[in-house]
């Protein structure tokens, strides 16, 4: 399989796409990043360490794939690490937190915000983010991403001490959420400040998996609606993934001031474009594990079809890619079907609008 060469660039294409004018297909982002190293020859743990695997890895992407997405993101630990907590790096799999810095409540007091100059792997990804803006700045849109408040804050004192200190110490569980709504600002501002890129916040935690609609709204969407309000003021428009089922906290988030939410394979783009759409843009949600990295590249090209009919039409914006994180051993064969599917299916799109490539299919 070949890539089909696009006729736009990514830059063009989002500013063009936004702006209500035709493009020539929907803006796809395939999510891949560090998981997608070891086809490169590169570890991933060779890749959390190092500024040339990180850019080269990226180019390659970029070069093979043609996706509209480029940055070096934070993930779900980076920040913590940098606040203290200690993690592990496994050489080909996804980095966990191994010890949470923080051990009672109490010590909140004492715990400084991450200097991205010289703080766990921050200094790693700026220097990537910089140099990866200095290379494709002109022609795409060099992003990032990391964790929000509720997220952090299970990071450095852990999920189940966290949710029980929710019932037992509802006190310092906001004094935390407030210092890591703070960590969470500070952090992205200064990368922002450093080298122009805006980020997009991940809230895994923030399921309905993991807390109820309950604990949502009253310990995370205080904490969600500050961060959003902040990162606004330096980057304008702010977007969130969070994993899972999320359907009873949609209106929250869109309360919360979010511009664009990207939405687990799980939920139904449907009824999401229905409730919200006009006030939301909406990405995913292509199925990562049993589609994109279990299926064939004729399953992924079924999925994306299948969602460009469900949402290409969304007033605020569709945007194709996997429900969640490109999945570590995804073949080639399918990123290349991800990207080629949406250039034919979505083939002339207009913001609000059913894509001609689509609707000569109908």
């Amino acid at each position: 399989m070949k890539l089909i060469v696009p006729e736009m660039n990514p830059k063009e294409r989002m500013m063009a796409y936004m702006k209500g004018e035709e493009v020539d297909r929907l803006p796809v982002f395939n999510s891949a990043s560090e998981t997608s190293s070891p086809l490169y020859g590169i570890s991933m743990r060779d890749f959390y360490f190092s500024a040339d695997k990180m850019v080269e890895v990226e180019s390659n992407l970029a070069r093979d794939f043609a996706a509209d997405n480029m940055g070096i993101g934070l993930g779900l630990r980076s920040l913590a690490e940098a606040l203290g907590s200690k993690l592990v790096y496994p050489e080909y799999g996804i980095s966990y937190v191994d010890e949470p810095v923080l051990k009672k409540l109490s010590d909140i007091e004492n715990m400084s915000y991450a200097n991205i100059e010289k703080d766990g792997r921050l200094p790693i990804i700026v220097e990537a983010l910089g140099r990866l803006q200095e290379l494709y700045g002109d022609v795409r849109i060099v992003g990032s991403g990391l964790t929000g408040p509720l997220t952090t804050a299970t990071n450095i004192f852990g999920t189940e001490k966290f949710l029980k200190a929710s019932v037992k110490d509802r006190d310092g569980v906001h004094r935390l959420m407030q210092f890591c709504t703070d960590a969470v600002v500070e952090c992205s501002k200064a990368i922002y400040e450093k080298v122009g890129v805006k980020f997009s916040l991940a809230e895994p935690v923030a399921s309905g998996a993991l807390i109820s609609k309950k604990q949502f709204d009253e310990l995370f969407f205080p904490y969600l609606k500050q961060t959003v309000e902040r990162m606004n003021k330096f980057q304008g428009g702010t977007s969130i993934h969070i994993c899972g089922k999320t359907n009873d906290r949609w209106q929250g988030v869109v309360d919360a001031g979010i511009s664009s939410m990207w939405i687990d394979n799980c939920e139904s783009i449907t009824e999401i474009k229905k409730q919200y759409g006009n006030v939301l843009g909406i990405t995913g949600n292509v199925d990562p594990v049993n589609t994109l990295r279990k299926g064939s590249p004729s399953d992924v090209d079924e999925n994306v079809k299948q969602c460009i009919l469900l949402g290409a039409d969304n007033p605020r914006g569709f945007f194709i890619s996997p429900g969640c994180t490109t999945p570590v051993g995804t073949p080639r064969e399918n990123l290349l079907a991800l990207v080629n599917a949406t250039t034919v299916y979505s083939r002339g799109a207009k913001l609000g609008q059913m894509p001609k490539g689509i609707m000569e299919l109908m």
